[in-house]
């Protein structure tokens, strides 16, 4: 919940994240709220005399050139209406300020389920969008997770990651089907306002399959095999692709990549913070993708 703030507290609690950016210069300060607390990133919401804002501090660890590439596709997906829009990067304080939306609601799975192929819908148009940014490689990124754990990487863990690896290399046989990925599409990134699905925090987004995203949605929101399947259907009738477009041994192989991606990047959360939350998170994430992994030997 937001904290009404005095003017004089809450000048200088604002002004301590905004102070130096002139993008609020003439702002009045009133009202703040942490909505993230993330290692590299956290976010605040900002209300001023002139409207609310989405504030994004980033950790000194995050190179001006991810900033950047996170600023183009966020600025895309604006564009098309698909994202709030970013209206200040200052690379100096490592800050990008964003559009807010005061009456967005995070996304159940109720819903989302209800209004699948509106969802559908826009991650098909973020998809299609044309931005210059990096393209995923699986096989290297596994590497980078597994880099971050440094002298907490556990040898009992190391045949899962022996796995992982394997899938990343058999990824490359199959066709790419290549779009505008998000690559975090869990409930606190899909927003509903005025009647549509918005997207935010576009840290991860990049170039990649697309059925990382897919994986993603359906695995976030907890889907069972049935509606898997017809999200899988609505995506491909929203490209106009033939029914058969997608292969399922591709998309499962991606389903297992995306827990595996998930599973590291938790260990790695919890190693730089020490929040339980996230070893618990790390420990489900394992479970479920050993279950997945059981599941095709």
């Amino acid at each position: 919940m937001a904290t009404e703030l005095p003017a004089a507290t809450a000048t200088s609690l604002i002004w301590a994240l905004c102070q130096r950016l002139e993008f609020f210069a003439e702002h009045q300060p009133l009202q703040l709220e942490q909505l993230t607390f993330g290692q590299l990133t956290q976010t605040f919401r900002v209300k001023t005399d002139q409207g609310h804002y989405a504030v994004r501090h980033y950790a000194d660890s995050v190179l001006p050139v991810r900033r950047q590439q996170e600023l183009r596709c966020q600025h895309a997906a604006a564009a098309a209406g698909l994202a709030p829009a970013p209206l200040c990067l200052n690379n100096h304080q490592r800050m990008l300020v964003c559009e807010y939306l005061p009456a967005a609601e995070h996304t159940s799975a109720q819903r989302l389920e209800l209004q699948l192929p509106a969802v559908i819908s826009r991650l098909s148009a973020l998809h299609q969008l044309k931005v210059q940014t990096p393209a995923l490689d699986p096989w290297l990124y596994l590497q980078h997770l597994k880099q971050q754990l440094n002298m907490e990487w556990l040898s009992t863990d190391e045949p899962l990651y022996q796995q992982l690896l394997e899938l990343a290399r058999q990824l490359q046989f199959f066709p790419q089907q290549t779009g505008l990925c998000h690559m975090d599409l869990n409930p606190a990134n899909v927003l509903w306002s005025d009647g549509k699905f918005w997207l935010i925090d576009f840290e991860y987004c990049q170039l990649a399959d697309i059925c990382f995203d897919l994986a993603s949605l359906s695995w976030n929101y907890g889907f069972n095999a049935e509606v898997e399947q017809r999200l899988l259907a609505l995506y491909v009738k929203a490209r106009g692709w033939q029914t058969d477009a997608i292969d399922p041994d591709k998309y499962q192989l991606v389903k297992r990549l995306t827990l595996g991606f998930a599973w590291l990047w938790y260990k790695a959360e919890q190693l730089q913070n020490r929040d339980p939350r996230h070893q618990e998170a790390a420990a489900t994430t394992r479970r479920q993708l050993l279950q997945l992994l059981s599941q095709t030997a």
